[in-house]
């Protein structure tokens, strides 16, 4: 029996057609929130951060390490008061009400079914080059080697929603083991244990200096840092199918962000002293070039392999993502009704097949339309998940002040009530300042922003329409 108490209502009831199983252990919670944020943005993105920034890039990390803690953190009490109500995107009604609900799961979903079409042609061009099949063939990769990536996965969803916790454990571990071992096998070279490394740590201050490209840099890289670790709110979604959602959440959130935050900043810290930050090429793994320098025989391979893993685990997560935004969506008429349909294993088939099969038409499409239709697309959903986190945080402030109001006081505290809360929501106003200053990320924010907007308009327009046929 939980400890947790469940006292708030949510601005509006669900209508359901299907539940949910509760099959998920904390094991399984526990590994999705490390996988969500552990993914092919540490092996390969980390080389543009430590290009941009320089071995200052490790403060980058660190901060946005406490800013996803935080929004966790704020999370963690939203779902502990009221585990009953599922997902964040519940936990948003219950804060601001219906409307940014809409708009919220909405970007979100779109968020994550983007990510569903970028992983599977990433994780298509990984085999090709694994293989070494020309480069004229690389339509395969799309057209082919993705589509049946992202059925793999989708199948894997469909068996049950512990199938998904067991597939996914195991690509989390995988990854949490090669890190741990590369940062093993990087200290061993440190410390002329193993392999051979010239520069050792002389490479943070020799090559211009610690803060290489300015302090201003630390900051302006940590959007591109944030969005290599999103995915840690994947955790809540999941907990509501697990067996103890409060616990589990509370556990997840009180262990999760510091582990992985250690693991991000331990190989990077790594990577560091061992392959000047200089040499680094954005796109090309930071993880493969630092094994070459010490030269580990297969590093090529072993990373490949690596990052396929990781491409995979991310899939499988959209794919997770996308259905059960669907289908709490459609739980309160936010989208159409029959996708809150479960089979006998608890798990919501249609809503699955829906977000699998349009995830393959956008990856498709993208090798019609590279430069304008997908990356419009990827440019539209990219800072999606800033609003998102926002959303959030103001949620734990006006449920925060609803219980104050009903005399009562959350189990699960985001410390320094309202302060911490309100300098959180602060910083990620300066993230998007900061991501107006750079080109590409001041166009990512214009289409973000136009594109919450219609889904608002749209939202608007649905109302009327649900008015106008009540006789």
């Amino acid at each position: 029996m939980s400890k947790f108490k469940n006292n708030i209502k949510p601005v509006s009831q669900p209508t359901k057609k299907g539940e949910l199983a509760h099959t998920l252990k904390r094991r399984h919670v526990v590994m999705i929130s490390i996988g969500g944020i552990i993914g092919a943005g540490l092996f390969v993105g980390a080389s543009a951060a430590i290009n941009a920034a320089g071995p200052a890039v490790l403060f980058s990390y660190i901060i946005t390490g406490f800013l996803i803690y935080f929004v966790m953190r704020m999370l963690g009490e939203l779902v502990i008061e009221n585990p009953q109500l599922g997902s964040f995107i519940n936990h948003i009604r219950n804060g601001m009400g219906d409307n940014t609900a809409f708009i919220m799961g909405w970007g979100y979903w779109l968020f994550w079914i983007s990510a569903i079409a970028a992983e599977a042609i990433a994780g298509g061009e990984i085999i090709l080059r694994y293989f070494n099949i020309s480069q004229d063939y690389n339509f395969l990769g799309t057209m082919v080697i993705g589509p049946i990536l992202i059925i793999s996965m989708m199948i894997t969803n469909l068996f049950s929603v512990k199938g998904y916790g067991e597939f996914e454990f195991w690509f989390a571990l995988i990854k949490v083991i090669a890190i741990a071992l590369f940062i093993v096998v990087g200290a061993m070279a440190l410390t002329h244990l193993f392999g051979h490394v010239d520069n050792q740590i002389k490479t943070y201050t020799c090559y211009f200096g610690f803060v290489p490209k300015g302090w201003l840099a630390i900051f302006t890289i940590i959007p591109t840092i944030l969005f290599t670790v999103t995915g840690s709110e994947i955790a809540t979604i999941a907990a509501a199918e697990s067996d103890d959602p409060a616990e589990n959440v509370a556990y997840a959130t009180q262990t999760i962000i510091f582990r992985v935050m250690a693991f991000y900043i331990a190989a990077v810290a790594i990577i560091l002293a061992i392959l000047p930050w200089n040499e680094t090429i954005p796109g090309i793994s930071p993880f493969l070039m630092t094994l070459q320098k010490i030269n580990i025989p297969y590093a090529s391979d072993i990373m490949a392999f690596i990052i396929l893993v990781a491409i995979l685990s991310c899939l499988n997560s959209s794919i997770y993502a996308t259905s059960r935004t669907l289908f709490e969506l459609a739980e309160y008429d936010d989208a159409p009704n029959w996708l809150t349909q479960t089979n006998a294993s608890g798990v919501p088939q249609r809503a699955i097949l829906t977000a699998s099969l349009i995830g393959i038409v956008i990856s498709i499409i993208a090798v019609i339309s590279p430069n304008l239709f997908f990356a419009s697309l990827l440019s539209c959903a990219g800072s999606i998940i800033v609003a998102v986190y926002v959303a959030i945080c103001i949620s734990q402030i006006n449920v925060r002040k609803k219980m104050y109001l009903d005399n009562r006081v959350p189990t699960f505290k985001m410390w320094l009530f309202p302060y911490l809360s309100w300098a959180t929501i602060a910083a990620f106003v300066l993230i998007i300042l900061c991501m107006l200053f750079d080109i590409q990320q001041r166009k990512q924010i214009v289409l973000s922003a136009l594109t919450l907007s219609f889904i608002w308009l749209f939202r608007v327009l649905l109302c009327r329409l649900r008015i106008k046929s009540i006789p």
